[in-house]
């Protein structure tokens, strides 16, 4: 058996970090660019952006266009080959990061990834997510290494709708449920290297479920009244840090590719988040996998105090009929999906069936019947 781990260089997290961050990208060189959109930018890019300079960097500010696509990925690289930048700042969420990644992978430069939200975990890991101009999938990018540096500054995420601090949570949820059963699998990690987990990657994804059933209450508290808190520190760093690597390190299940198999359809359900719909993921999980009553409702209960989705109808597919839930379930199960490291073979019958025992138990829990 070959296991591997994979993280960050180096990850800081703090109260009031940016204003600092020159001191941890200064060994990387003295030139570099800070990609970012321009509503950051004028948020809190502007503002980064002179303390960087104040420090003696020396940075050119790019504005990113918004997609993580192939045009834009060349249209910076070309950017940077021209001012010889030494590294690559990304300033956002999910798409500035995974354009960041590909323009350092390409540029062979350090790559500093500064998320503004903690609705994902993707600052941590060592892929992107590449779509087209038009914002279609078109596929994902595996590097060699993770992100050299991540800076998180908590006032920044606290600063940001509590909402995308519950995408962010909703996802790291699944983070353990899906570790445990790749573990119980023996399968493989996410990790493009055909490798099975260290006893370090699941106790990260231990770790990350611990604080989020700990701490998820306070810090959502904290972060609707805009504050840092000790709980708001433990969970940024449960969704961001833990999450990212402790997915990356232990594995996906069936909680994500439930995810990609709701593209089968159109409509509102895609108005929905990530965190959102892997959420409803995590329960299908769950009883895909035979939990007990008990088991299964300190992971629903934990929901519904988020006001995660839980029923079809919060998914916004109470008209979806049987072949159309069945169109999600085929997906969900194509081939090289994750949920073929469940342990056992899973059929779209099967995740039909997941599906529907979700909502039925769900309303049933919640009175709605």
């Amino acid at each position: 058996m070959t296991t591997a781990f994979a993280s960050p260089s180096t990850y800081v997290q703090g109260d009031g970090l940016l204003k600092d961050a020159a001191k941890y990208i200064a060994p990387f060189g003295k030139q570099g660019l800070l990609l970012t959109d321009d509503v950051v930018w004028q948020l809190i890019g502007e503002q980064f952006y002179g303390d960087l300079t104040a420090a003696g960097l020396t940075i050119e500010r790019v504005a990113f266009n918004g997609e993580s696509s192939p045009e834009e990925i060349e249209r910076i690289k070309t950017i940077g080959e021209q001012s010889k930048a030494a590294f690559v700042i990304a300033l956002g969420g999910g798409k500035t990061n995974d354009t960041t990644k590909a323009v350092g992978d390409v540029l062979h430069v350090p790559v500093v990834i500064v998320p503004t939200l903690a609705s994902n975990d993707s600052p941590c890991t060592r892929l992107s997510v590449i779509y087209s101009e038009s914002g279609e999938f078109l596929h994902y990018i595996f590097y060699d290494k993770n992100p050299d540096l991540v800076l998180v500054d908590t006032s920044v995420i606290a600063g940001a709708p509590v909402r995308f601090l519950i995408d962010g949570m909703a996802d790291a949820l699944s983070t353990n449920v899906e570790a445990q059963t790749v573990a119980r699998a023996r399968e493989v990690t996410l990790l493009p290297l055909q490798t099975q987990q260290t006893a370090a990657g699941l106790a990260l994804a231990e770790k990350c479920e611990d604080l989020l059933f700990k701490y998820g209450t306070q810090a959502v508290t904290a972060a609707s009244s805009h504050v840092v808190s000790p709980a708001l520190t433990h969970i940024v760093e449960a969704n961001i840090l833990l999450s990212g690597v402790g997915a990356e390190s232990s594995g996906l299940a069936a909680a994500h590719s439930f995810q990609n198999g709701l593209t089968a359809l159109s409509g509102d359900v895609h108005k929905l988040s990530h965190g959102q719909k892997v959420s409803y993921g995590t329960l299908v999980n769950l009883v895909l996998e035979g939990a007990s009553d008990k088991r299964f409702e300190k992971y629903l209960k934990f929901e519904l105090a988020l006001g995660l989705p839980t029923t079809l109808a919060d998914l916004k597919l109470a008209d979806a009929s049987d072949e159309d839930l069945m169109k999600v379930a085929t997906l969900t199960v194509q081939e090289g999906e994750t949920i073929h490291n469940m342990g056992f073979p899973v059929t779209a019958a099967a995740v039909f069936e997941a599906i529907k025992a979700v909502d039925a138990y769900s309303r049933k829990f919640q009175g709605l019947d």
